[in-house]
C-alpha cells in the first residue's frame, strides 16, 4: 500500500567492495602464511591492520612504486593508506615473516 502523504524514503543497505574480515581471521591468515598482501583500496583490512600493529601483533610494510618494501613504524600507517601493503608476522623468535611452525605439524 502506498500513501502519498508520507515522506519516508527507503534506503538500500550500504555494500562494500570487499567483505569485512574479523581481525582474528586476519591474524590467522597472516600467521599461517607469514605475510599477506593488501590491495591499496582495501580500507577495512588496513584499518584492522593498524589496530593490530598498535597492539604489536603485525608489522606493516608499504609497497613502494618500484616494488621495494618499507617498514612502517607505529603511527605512520595512516599516512600510507594510498599504497599497497604487506602485513608481516612479527619476529617473536628468528626472522619476521616466517610462518608458524614453518609448515610442520606438531608431533
Amino acid at each position: 500500500m502506498f500513501h502519498s502523504e508520507t515522506n519516508v524514503v527507503a534506503f538500500k543497505p550500504f555494500k562494500t567492495a570487499t567483505p569485512h574480515a574479523h581481525p582474528k581471521s586476519l591474524l590467522e591468515r597472516i600467521y599461517s602464511a607469514g605475510s599477506l598482501p593488501i590491495a591499496a583500496n582495501d580500507m577495512a583490512t588496513k584499518m584492522a591492520a593498524t589496530m593490530l600493529q598498535a597492539l604489536g601483533f603485525v608489522l606493516i610494510e608499504e609497497v613502494l612504486a618500484d616494488g621495494t618494501l618499507r617498514l612502517l613504524p607505529r603511527g605512520q600507517a595512516r599516512q600510507a593508506m594510498d599504497r599497497p601493503w604487506r602485513l608481516v608476522k612479527p619476529a617473536y623468535s628468528g626472522r619476521a615473516g616466517i610462518p608458524d611452525g614453518a609448515g610442520l605439524m606438531p608431533a
